[in-house]
């Protein structure tokens, strides 16, 4: 049997989760991304009633319940647009009459709207002004 005299070194456990993790943090923003290739070309819009709603990143989510008794995800832009929108979680109560314009999911099954214009009562927040 033949020893080295110097043995490769190995890298500590918790570095290499480290770099693990930190692989996990760079991707997650790009899996996470609702990108506008998921949407149909065509103009869409909806209103109804905000179950809920969410403004966090990467992008928000109001849940609105329609007069056919579903409820959509219609999904905002990231947290900088809704800002820059005014738009804001008080904004958004429960029970609080919604219209959404924007591009609805391809999937026909997916009850899912990626939303540029919202309106909550009377008040319009553009959430992409550049594609309206």
């Amino acid at each position: 049997m033949h020893f080295a005299s110097n043995p490769p070194r190995r890298r500590p456990l918790a570095a290499g989760l480290g770099l693990l993790a930190l692989g996990w943090a760079a991707a997650a923003p790009a899996l996470a991304h609702h990108g506008w290739s998921g949407y149909g070309s065509e103009e869409f819009s909806m209103s109804g009633t905000v179950q809920s709603a969410n403004l966090g990143g990467p992008h928000g989510v109001v849940r609105v319940l329609d007069g056919n008794g579903r409820v959509w995800d219609v999904v905002l832009g990231p947290p900088r647009n809704q800002s820059r929108a005014g738009l804001t979680e008080a904004a958004l109560p429960a029970g609080a009459a919604v219209t959404a314009w924007g591009h609805r999911h391809l999937d026909p099954n997916r009850l899912e709207m990626k939303t540029e214009r919202l309106r909550v009562g009377t008040t319009v927040f553009d959430i992409y002004p550049d594609r309206s």
